[in-house]
């Protein structure tokens, strides 16, 4: 498979520079976060630029590295998702549904066609505070999903290489080692 199925370029001749086209990855579908959509562009303009995917994971990492330290905008971070049933027809606790329980305590419900946007702030709870709604305070999220969701934003850019979920998790702790040793 080649990297043009994932994205198609065109020279915009005005400008003097590439345009990318997206085709059938997350930061073209209509629930994706402004952080991931960012981040899966450039990396994109990465495999354009270098067609070598530790190259793309050295992109990558500075994304892992943001979100890591804490320093992204957790508005950034906000998920859309529209509500597809009425919250009581639900049967799995997933993190939609905790927002859509927190909507309902606020007295903010959700009727099936509309969205609810939230941010995950601790994933391991099962209950409504897994998540905070985009319209309440912000102010931390759970960098561990948020770095999943990264790196399989990273697989989809980077599977016309070859390279799945599990190469750039090798290719991530590499990098975190090597950082380790330099303090050593």
């Amino acid at each position: 498979m080649d990297i043009r199925t994932v994205v198609d370029t065109h020279r915009n001749e005005e400008a003097g520079e590439d345009e990318f086209k997206y085709r059938g990855i997350e930061c073209r579908q209509r629930c994706s976060l402004s952080y991931l959509d960012d981040a899966q562009k450039a990396l994109i303009r990465a495999v354009y630029a270098y067609r070598d995917p530790e190259a793309v994971c050295e992109e990558l990492r500075s994304w892992v590295d943001r979100l890591e330290r804490g320093a992204v905008d957790p508005n950034e971070l906000v998920i859309t998702n529209r509500v597809s049933k009425r919250r009581e027809d639900y049967t799995q606790s997933t993190r939609s549904v905790a927002a859509l329980e927190r909507a309902a305590d606020l007295g903010l419900g959700r009727a099936p066609g509309q969205s609810v946007s939230y941010v995950v702030v601790d994933d391991a709870k099962q209950s409504r505070e897994r998540v905070l709604l985009a319209s309440e305070e912000l102010g931390e999220y759970d960098v561990g999903i948020y770095r999943e969701l990264l790196v399989r934003a990273a697989a989809s850019v980077l599977s016309p290489l070859g390279w799945r979920e599990s190469d750039i998790e090798e290719e991530l702790g590499q990098y975190t080692e090597s950082s380790l040793q330099s303090f050593v």
